[in-house]
């Protein structure tokens, strides 16, 4: 595979990032402050306490931004690929699961988007494997989305 395309499909890819935190008071403001003011744009955000630490996953709209503000504010992190999907009701919630559960992809974790794509339900699933999800999903008319669906 050439070079160029390859690099094209790694920028349509969704990134998140995971950075592990003090689990203090105004510890998640620090960073969403941190991330607005270094032009990070957060679509969705999840926060999970731990009795001594809490995992912080944000998706930005551009990997490369946030990757940069972090490595210069020295902050430790996980890149991890993930996919986005649009969906037209809560209800289809359960065609993710059912889906994904028949094409046995184990679904790690997943949290909703701010944003509303194109009106719809928007969701971040981490899984097994992201291409083979995003193909099972786009079968039961779940649609994965790409990167320029998003970004602004």
């Amino acid at each position: 595979m050439p070079k160029s395309l390859s690099r094209s499909r790694l920028q349509k890819h969704i990134f998140q990032f995971s950075v592990f935190a003090e689990n203090k008071i105004g510890c998640l403001n620090l960073i969403t402050e941190a991330l607005v003011a270094n032009g990070v744009h957060v679509l969705g955000m999840s926060c999970l306490d731990q009795t001594d630490c809490a995992i912080i996953r944000f998706l930005p709209d551009y990997a490369e931004p946030a990757e940069k503000f972090l490595k210069k504010a020295k902050i430790s992190y996980t890149k991890t690929r993930v996919i986005a999907v649009e969906f037209a009701c809560p209800e289809n919630l359960v065609k993710i699961t059912q889906a994904l559960r028949q094409a046995e992809i184990n679904i790690h974790y997943l949290y909703p988007l701010f944003c509303r794509p194109n009106g719809n339900c928007g969701l971040i699933l981490s899984t097994d494997d992201p291409d083979l999800s995003a193909s099972v999903l786009s079968g039961y008319g779940i649609r994965a989305l790409e990167l320029d669906d998003l970004a602004r």
